[in-house]
């Protein structure tokens, strides 16, 4: 079951750890997994095997902040690969939480949470602000309550005074003042800008301001001016409408000229426009007579243009035929060449085979082939074998003399032919089984060259004869060099005579277009002769309108003059008036600033109030002698009663009373951290040696840590928690051990304010003293494993 509302769970009590599970994450690469079900718990190892990687994996998958991605230049992908989480299971009252984080295995964050077996849906940034809600404190608040570091027990007493209120800050969060101080600088900083910034407004606004009396006089004589330039424009009005009503009386004699005018300027053009048709006819009436000229003369030189044609089609067509069946002749030639060529390699290849094995079978030197070795070999074991059987008979037959002799007679005749077989065996070597072979190989190559020579001719003259077929078809056509020589003489002449008849045939297409040129320049002719009169009856009726005409422009000319002169004065007016639109504009905006200057007076006043508050915050308030050093000076007390106590547990009395005060020295503050000695005088920290430091710091760290778990819930800052984590705890200056043993016993003493104490440690012989112990090791590779020890 999932479910989107984010706040539908709200938990109290503080945070205790269940269980964590790693995996990718640090140096812990295989998925590791180990539980708190104890009170008290021992995490150990060797130095640098990973144990306080264990820290850094809650607060990464509480907050995304460990204290390596704290330093600069540390970024999450540093310290978790793809695919890498860590998973923390823990109680917050009575909810059981589970919360996972880590990379995907294309390297994008995520995070889910779940309450109560319950599925949180939300962005990361809804679940982190859901997490902060559910333990009650941010990053740093929650480490300070949770968790003890190596360097924080070693801090309290080895530094200076001034530095151990800095870490008295830092772990009660006074740091805060410390920025509340470092806002109200800045905020005090920006107010006396913004003071400055008013201060130089209101002295630029005075002094546009004391211009006002000056701009109400320039408004006062602009209109005066104005005032007077429009009675002007009304006498020319006046003399406007005079000179329009002449223009109107001489308006018809202008419209009769104009009329006149256009009329003689297109009677002008058109007789332009016929003599120039006249000109152009008589020119081209010339080109015509020449291109009849023309034509005689170029059908005179093609009449026998046709006749060649035919003629150049015989003979072309014999010489395409003659070209194809040569073309057939030399693909024959070509295949005879291929032949000749393929037989040559050929028969080259099997000579040179020839010659190898002949030179091989030159080479070997006993007579004896592979037929007589068999021969000779099977002789020689059948007269063996005959022997080795007469042996026998003699022994079977030794009885009878008769026979007995004659087998030996028949025995010597056998030894004495095993011995002339035997001489011709010993010649069988290698060499008998190769000759054999090497003879047949050579009657083969010979049967080959024998056959590549008669397949060789016998193609040849199937080729030969294609080709004497394909020669009587040549010879057959009889297409000779004269008639090659007249094919080529025809087809210049042919190129010749074609351009000549395109020319031709151009020239007649350009006649058929041509005109009766005669008939038209006589037409056009008696129309120049109209055009003429009717031009100079035009003329004369001009020179009878132009004084009219005269008249009409000057009175124009004036009337134009007078009107131009009315638009200067409406332009002079116009502008005149929008310089008192402008005017108008300026009075009223320093009227405005007037009003502006009291409302920034005011303003200013309240300024000058609030940097004088945030000087007191800045100087007085927020400074270390002032709220830092009051709560500072409210904490002291009741932790070094609780450090006494503690102080005296863990040195057995030894040591029982620790005084912590604050104090200022040149305007500088800082903690006092002193402890009666033996002597029974107070010494500074610093004074006592490294066992008995630590001891010290230690009672001190403890009472913060209780301190600390049980300050009530104050935001995101402070709030019960019930797992405390100690990283090492300086244990190694212990050295001896009921120093220790009292060290784990005031460990095992916490148990009473929180739920679960762990402690991490390297020393074998603390780790012993707990009930449930972790192991930390680094294996070959570098890697961090967890396990647990027998007792959990």
């Amino acid at each position: 079951m999932k479910t989107n509302a984010l706040d539908s769970f709200v938990s109290d009590g503080g945070f205790v750890i269940e269980d964590i599970e790693v995996k990718g994450f640090m140096r812990y690469l295989e998925r590791s997994t180990i539980g708190f079900p104890h009170k008290f718990t021992v995490i150990t190892g060797r130095t640098g095997s990973g144990k306080t990687s264990i820290l850094d994996a809650i607060t990464f998958a509480l907050y995304r902040r460990t204290s390596r991605i704290d330093l600069p230049n540390v970024k999450i992908e540093n310290i978790c690969q793809q695919g890498g989480y860590v998973k923390i299971t823990f109680y917050q009252g009575s909810d059981r939480y589970e919360v996972t984080r880590g990379l995907t295995s294309s390297g994008s964050s995520y995070v889910t949470l779940r309450i109560n077996g319950t599925s949180i849906n939300g962005t990361i940034q809804e679940i982190d602000a859901k997490m902060q809600d559910i333990i009650g404190l941010d990053y740093v608040g929650f480490r300070n309550s949770t968790f003890v570091r190596q360097d924080e027990m070693r801090e309290l007493g080895a530094q200076t005074g001034a530095q151990r209120l800095e870490i008295f800050q830092k772990l009660f969060r006074l740091e805060t003042f410390e920025r509340a101080q470092d806002i109200a600088a800045e905020k005090l900083n920006r107010v006396l800008m913004d003071i400055g910034a008013m201060q130089s407004a209101l002295g630029v606004m005075r002094e546009q301001h004391s211009r006002l009396p000056e701009k109400e006089e320039e408004y006062f004589l602009l209109k005066k001016d104005i005032e007077c330039e429009r009675r002007r424009l009304n006498e020319l009005e006046k003399t406007i409408a005079a000179n329009e009503c002449s223009l109107e009386e001489l308006k018809g004699r202008h419209e009769e000229f104009l009329e006149a005018r256009g009329k003689e300027a297109e009677v002008s053009r058109a007789l332009a426009g016929l003599e120039m048709k006249i000109a152009k006819f008589h020119e081209d009436n010339l080109k015509t007579q020449k291109l009849k000229r023309l034509v005689s003369r170029l059908a005179m030189e093609t009449r026998d243009y046709e006749l060649l044609q035919t003629e150049w089609d015989v003979l072309k067509e014999k010489e395409q035929k003659v070209a194809s069946i040569q073309k057939q002749k030399q693909i024959y030639e070509v295949q005879i060449r291929q032949a000749e060529a393929d037989y040559k390699r050929e028969f080259d290849e099997l000579s040179a085979r020839y010659n190898v094995q002949k030179s091989r079978l030159d080479r070997i030197t006993t007579d004896i082939d592979k037929e007589t070795a068999f021969s000779l070999l099977k002789s020689e074991g059948a007269l063996g074998e005959r022997i080795a059987r007469i042996d026998l008979e003699l022994e079977w037959l030794k009885g009878n003399e008769d026979l007995v002799t004659r087998l030996k007679r028949e025995q010597g005749d056998t030894k004495r032919e095993l011995g002339e077989v035997s001489l011709q065996t010993k010649k069988i070597d290698v060499d008998s089984f190769v000759r054999s072979e090497i003879q047949e190989g050579l009657k083969h190559i010979q049967n080959d060259m024998q056959r590549k020579q008669e397949g060789y001719h016998e193609k040849i003259r199937g080729i030969r004869e294609e080709i004497q077929g394909i020669q009587a078809e040549i010879d057959a056509i009889g297409f000779e060099s004269h008639e090659e020589n007249r094919l080529n003489e025809i087809q210049q002449l042919l190129n010749i005579k074609r351009q000549k008849k395109g020319e031709l045939d151009r020239i007649r297409g350009e006649l058929e277009i041509c005109k009766d040129y005669d008939a038209l320049i006589e037409d056009l002719t008696g129309q120049k002769t109209q055009k003429e009169f009717e031009l100079k009856d035009l003329r004369d009726s001009l020179r009878r309108l132009q004084e009219y005409e005269t008249q009409y422009r000057a009175v124009e000319s004036e009337l134009r003059k007078l009107k131009e002169r009315r638009r200067e004065l409406d332009g002079i007016i116009h502008g005149r008036e929008g310089e008192m639109k402008q005017l108008t504009k300026e009075i009223e905006n320093l009227q405005n600033i007037g009003e502006q200057i009291r409302e920034l007076e005011d303003e200013l006043k309240k300024l000058q109030e609030t940097s004088e508050v945030l000087l007191l915050l800045k100087d007085k308030i927020f400074h270390k002698k002032g709220i830092v050093k009051h709560s500072v000076d409210q904490l002291l007390p009741h932790l070094a009663a609780e450090s006494s106590s503690n102080l005296s547990d863990l040195t057995d009395g030894r040591f029982n009373k620790v005084w912590l005060r604050s104090y200022e020295a040149n305007n500088r503050y800082g903690i006092r951290i002193e402890v009666e000695g033996p002597d029974g005088i107070f010494h500074d920290v610093q004074e006592f040696s490294g066992g008995e430091k630590t001891q010290i710091n230690a009672s001190l760290r403890f009472a913060i840590a209780k301190e600390l778990a049980s300050m009530p819930q104050v935001g995101k800052s402070f709030g019960r928690m019930k797992t405390l984590f100690i990283d090492e705890g300086d244990l190694g200056s212990l050295d001896t051990e009921i120093s220790r043993e009292l060290f784990v016993k005031k460990l095992f003493d916490m148990g009473r304010f929180f739920d679960k104490v762990i402690l991490i440690t390297h020393l074998t012989e603390v780790a012993e003293k707990f009930p449930a112990r972790i192991r930390v090791d680094m294996t070959p590779e570098g890697k961090s494993k967890m396990e647990v020890e027998d007792g959990l």
